[in-house]
C-alpha cells in the first residue's frame, strides 16, 4: 500500500504524532507538505508557499491577508496535483495551521483518512471566538469565512477521520457532523523512568506558550505550596506576550520560573524523571502527549478535568484529576511532597505508560487506511 501523508504542521503535538506513526507503517510512504510547515522526512516533497501579512505592521495587513489567503489555496491545490501523479492508493491528512483540515483533499479523488487532532477552535468554541479583535472584525469576515469553508468542505471529503480521544470525537461531531474514531496515541519509547530513584527538584508544565495551556495556573498553584518548588516550562518556540507575562506573574508571587525552548527528547525526559510532578493545566485540551509522555518517564501528573486530559491518567493511581483551581491543585501537589504517595504514584504512571506505545497507535491508523484503499 503506498501512503501519501500530508500536513502543514510545526513541532508539536500533531507534528509528534506522524513523527512517531511514520517508523512504524508497514506501507510505502511519501510526505508531502507546503514550505510553512516542518517536514518530518528527509525525503519530503515540500510546495513552495510565500505569505507576508505577518512581516508588516497591523494597520497594512489586510490586504496581504486576503493575498495570503490565496497564496495558501494555490499551495494546495499544487500539492494536490503533485500528490495525485505520485499515484498513492490512500491519503492520509494531517492538519494545516492555516485551514484546519489540508484544503489539498479538494482537489484529490484519491480516498483519504484524516487524522483531525481538532475542530478549527475560533469557528466552534466561544472562548477562541472572543479573542477576534472586534475593531476588524468585519474587515476580515469573508476572510474567516472563507477559512471556515475551507475547513469544513475538505473534512468532508475525507472517507474517514480518526482522531486522539473520545472528548475530541464528541467535539467533531458536534462541528462537523461527522463520526471520528479515536485511536490510542504514545509516548516516545525514549520516556521511561529512571534506572536509580531521582529526587524531585521542580515541578514542570510543557506545552506552547499560550494562556490556553495554563503554564500561568501552575505558578499560581506552587505559590500556594508550603515548598514553593522551582517551576520550568518547557515549550517548542519562544512567546514573545506569554513568556514576558509568565516570568512577570514568577515575580511577582515570588516563585522561581525557568523557560527552556525546543529541548531534545532526552532532556525533556530527564526533566520528567527529576520533576515532583508534571501539571498539565490547559483549558480544553484534545489529548495532552504530555501527560502519557510524562508518566511513562516515571512521573505523576496532575491534569485539569477538561477536554481529553482525564482520558490520559488513572485518577489516584497515576496521578489526579482536578479543575483548574491552584488552590486544588497545590493540595495535590503538597500530597505529593511525601515520598510514601508519590513513590506508588510513579512506579504505576510508569506502566500506564509504557502501554501507551506508538506502534499501536499507528497499527490502529494505518487499519484505518487499509479499509478505505480500494483494492489494497
Amino acid at each position: 500500500m503506498r501512503v501519501a501523508v500530508i500536513h502543514n504542521l510545526v513541532p508539536g503535538g500533531a507534528r509528534r504524532t506522524i513523527e512517531q506513526h511514520l517508523p512504524h507503517f508497514a506501507s510505502d510512504v511519501v510526505e508531502l507538505c507546503p514550505a510553512t510547515a516542518t517536514p518530518v522526512t528527509a525525503e519530503a516533497s515540500v510546495v513552495p508557499m510565500a505569505l507576508h501579512a505577518a512581516s508588516v505592521p497591523r494597520g497594512l495587513r489586510p490586504p496581504l491577508r486576503y493575498a495570503d489567503l490565496v497564496a495558501v489555496v494555490r499551495c494546495w491545490r499544487m500539492l494536490a496535483r503533485r500528490m495525485e501523479a505520485l499515484q498513492p492508493d490512500v491519503v492520509l491528512a494531517h492538519p494545516c495551521q492555516f485551514t484546519q483540515a489540508p484544503a489539498a483533499l479538494l482537489w484529490s479523488d484519491v480516498p483519504a483518512v484524516y487524522f483531525c487532532h481538532e475542530p478549527r477552535r475560533v469557528d466552534y468554541e466561544p472562548a477562541a471566538a472572543a479573542t477576534v479583535n472586534p475593531q476588524t472584525k468585519g474587515i476580515y469576515a469573508p476572510l474567516h469565512g472563507a477559512y471556515r469553508w475551507l475547513d469544513r468542505s475538505a473534512t468532508a471529503r475525507a472517507a474517514e477521520i480518526v482522531t486522539n480521544s473520545r472528548y475530541t470525537a464528541d467535539r467533531i461531531h458536534a462541528a462537523y457532523d461527522r463520526t471520528a474514531t479515536p485511536v490510542p496515541m504514545g509516548a516516545v519509547e525514549l520516556f521511561r523512568p529512571a534506572p536509580e530513584p531521582v529526587v524531585p527538584r521542580h515541578v514542570l508544565t510543557v506545552g506552547a506558550l499560550l494562556p490556553s495551556k495554563g503554564h500561568d495556573l501552575v505558578l499560581r498553584s506552587v505559590a500556594a505550596t508550603k515548598a514553593r518548588r522551582p517551576v520550568i516550562v518547557v515549550t517548542a518556540r519562544q512567546g514573545g506576550e506569554e513568556q514576558a507575562r509568565l516570568h512577570a506573574l514568577a515575580r511577582q508571587l515570588d516563585v522561581s520560573l525557568e523557560v527552556r525552548v525546543g529541548v531534545e527528547d532526552a532532556e525533556l525526559r530527564d526533566l520528567y524523571r527529576s520533576a515532583l510532578a508534571t501539571a498539565y493545566l490547559a483549558r480544553e485540551e484534545p489529548l495532552g502527549l504530555v501527560a502519557l509522555e510524562a508518566q511513562a518517564a516515571g512521573c505523576p501528573v496532575v491534569v485539569a478535568n477538561e477536554g481529553g486530559l482525564p482520558e490520559t491518567v488513572v485518577d489516584g493511581e497515576t496521578g489526579f484529576v482536578v479543575p483548574r483551581d491552584p488552590a486544588l491543585v497545590a493540595e495535590r501537589l503538597e500530597g505529593l511532597e511525601d515520598p510514601a504517595v508519590r513513590r506508588p504514584l510513579a512506579e504505576r504512571a510508569a506502566e500506564h505508560g509504557a502501554a501507551a506505545t506508538w506502534q499501536r497507535s499507528a497499527q490502529a491508523v494505518e487499519d484505518h487506511l487499509r479499509r478505505v484503499a480500494p483494492g489494497v
